[in-house]
């Protein structure tokens, strides 16, 4: 099984949290490469990023793809989740983990940001 790991900051706003798990949801209904979509936290709100890969390990998932909500590198994806990467495969020998390139960082950003700008008829 494959599975889909949406990690992004956290806050402390709920509708935040709430909006989160509602993308990771939509992403699920429209994927058909992978058997599970989760979404995870590295501050602030639940689940932890590392609560979510027990997970989709118990679930049986073989490969897990983490994919890093995050417009810039910051702290977080250059230090963070390479080290949450080397754990979570120091932990789970028998999983193939991959790391993403953060979000912003898609060739496709300029494409999506005139796509939506033009959409919003500016």
């Amino acid at each position: 099984m494959k599975a889909l790991l949406l990690i992004v900051h956290g806050s402390r706003k709920a509708s935040s949290t709430t909006e989160i798990a509602q993308l990771a949801k939509n992403i699920a209904k429209q994927s058909h490469d992978f058997n599970h979509v989760r979404h995870s936290f590295l501050e602030l709100a639940q689940p932890k990023v590392d609560t979510a890969i027990e997970e989709l390990v118990l679930l049986g998932c073989q490969e897990i793809v983490l994919m890093p909500y995050f417009l810039a590198q910051g702290f977080h994806v250059a230090q963070d989740l390479p080290e949450i990467l080397t754990q979570a495969q120091s932990a789970h020998g028998q999983v193939n983990f991959k790391l993403l390139k953060h979000f912003g960082a898609a060739q496709q950003m300029p494409h999506w940001i005139l796509e939506y700008v033009a959409g919003e008829n500016v």
